[in-house]
């Protein structure tokens, strides 16, 4: 999609290193741990509105239409098309079109995903405010060259784990953002412009800065939402002609809580599936739900973003997330490079997760306690069998992962000619056992692609054709 100068054309800003530290003032000492030092994790920042310009090129360049300032309304299913309502903003005026395929990728927040997953509500949030300031701090108080994915200067005292982040950006700017995990509840709402309250107070703590002096150039704030993925069928991203992708399939890491980067690290696999279904008209809700980002090496996960939230009556010691994140990334600390950035970056293995684990539970025996008060036992009950399936999933791309992806490269034309839907589930599992598990390795070649079919507007209504 991108060339390499056409990317390097949108980096803002490379970082030298990156550091994550988190308070320990009242730890134990076996919960203390140093820097944790990742310089090729989130290192670059990036000039959206370069980037977005240049894919908006792209997009009409290769035939396709952006309809500015225009409101999804609701979408009409039929058997061989699926129509979309859409509003102008400007003129008020309504417009339908028509295509083979909706793609929603209108975020969490989306009607269209909402009625997929049937109303459910979302397993856990994280508040999240924050604001770029021009020209950053005064001279002595951060390199420019160096970013702060994560930091803590404080415990859960007040019912929450406080968590910093900070980026360099282009121009000597600086972006910073102020989360932390959230237990849902009724009592505990979560209010946004508290938590920007808590942000203005506790700035000059985490770096000195007089605030008056401070310019400020946009302010951050929301809610980020997710959900748990206890299996690849626990829920669908897509039913007949929809296909749910990014935040709005919430396929997402449950510690980063970004469906969009899952499926930036997922693209070639999503691409090519959903080439293949559009290839052989495969556009059903079974077939198009194959079309995702799943990964059981993240599903996995979701236990530790439920473990990092506090409630507020919590009789836990009020060290107990910064303990868990000190043991935890102080045995990172000890692991081969390689594998901590593969790890940070959602690749990480059965092994060296299973491994680093269990080193974070010797070096603090209370953690599994703490864990198991903080999220109960029926949590961690329904967590055994994803860590189950994981392992499943984990021994299954030992056995074929290696292999099997290059014999269907090979063999993709006769299986294909003769049965495209068999095809197209045994590449569908290909990729499981490949970027399901954080293996982004061999990317099967693209069969031809056939001319798409045209629609003709009907006669009643204004319709926009809008084929692939």
């Amino acid at each position: 999609m991108l060339t390499a100068a056409e990317l390097d054309s949108v980096i803002a800003c490379e970082y030298q290193d990156n550091f994550n530290l988190f308070f320990d003032g009242n730890n134990p000492p076996a919960a203390r741990a140093g820097v944790l030092y990742t310089p090729t994790v989130l290192n670059i920042a990036m000039d959206c509105d370069l980037l977005l310009q240049l894919c908006g090129e792209k997009l009409l360049a290769a035939g396709g239409q952006i309809f500015e300032c225009t409101e999804f309304e609701q979408a009409f299913l039929e058997p061989e098309a699926i129509t979309v309502q859409v509003r102008s903003l400007a003129t008020q005026q309504t417009q339908y079109l028509k295509s083979r395929l909706l793609i929603d990728a209108m975020g969490t927040a989306s009607a269209i995903a909402q009625q997929i997953n049937g109303g459910k509500a979302f397993d856990s949030v994280c508040p999240t405010i924050g604001g770029v300031i021009k020209n950053g701090f005064g001279p002595g108080v951060w390199d420019h060259n160096f970013g702060e994915p994560l930091y803590t200067n404080g415990d859960i005292s007040r019912g929450r784990q406080l968590i910093w982040e900070m980026f360099p950006g282009s121009q000597n700017d600086l972006t910073i953002y102020l989360f932390y995990y959230h237990h849902i509840s009724p009592e505990n709402p979560g209010s946004l412009l508290e938590l920007f309250e808590d942000f203005f107070a506790c700035l000059p703590e985490y770096r000195r800065c007089d605030l008056d002096q401070l310019e400020w150039r946009k302010a951050a704030f929301g809610y980020i939402p997710g959900r748990f993925s206890r299996n690849a069928q626990d829920r669908t991203s897509g039913c007949d002609r929809i296909l749910s992708i990014g935040d709005a399939a919430s396929l997402n890491s449950p510690l980063i809580f970004t469906g969009f980067g899952s499926l930036v690290r997922n693209l070639p696999r999503v691409t090519h599936l959903l080439h293949t279904t559009l290839e052989f008209d495969l556009l059903s809700g079974p077939d198009l739900g194959r079309v995702n980002a799943y990964q059981d090496n993240l599903a996995a996960t979701w236990i530790f973003s439920r473990g990092m939230m506090a409630k507020p009556q919590s009789n836990l010691p009020p060290y107990w997330i910064n303990a868990i994140l000190n043991a935890f990334f102080g045995v990172l600390s000890t692991e081969p490079p390689p594998q901590v950035d593969d790890f940070i970056k959602d690749r990480g293995s059965w092994s060296f997760m299973t491994r680093t684990i269990l080193k974070a539970g010797l070096r603090m025996p209370q953690i599994p306690w703490w864990v198991m008060r903080a999220i109960g036992i029926k949590a961690l009950l329904s967590w055994i069998p994803t860590y189950l399936t994981f392992t499943g999933a984990a021994f299954l791309s030992f056995l074929f992962g290696g292999w099997f992806p290059t014999l269907l490269n090979r063999w993709q034309g006769p299986i294909a000619s003769r049965s495209p839907q068999l095809w197209f589930r045994l590449l569908s599992w290909s990729y499981q056992l490949t970027y399901g598990l954080g293996k982004p390795k061999l990317q099967l070649k693209l069969l031809p692609l056939s001319p798409a079919p045209h629609f003709e507007p009907s006669p009643t209504e204004q319709i926009s054709s809008a084929s692939r």
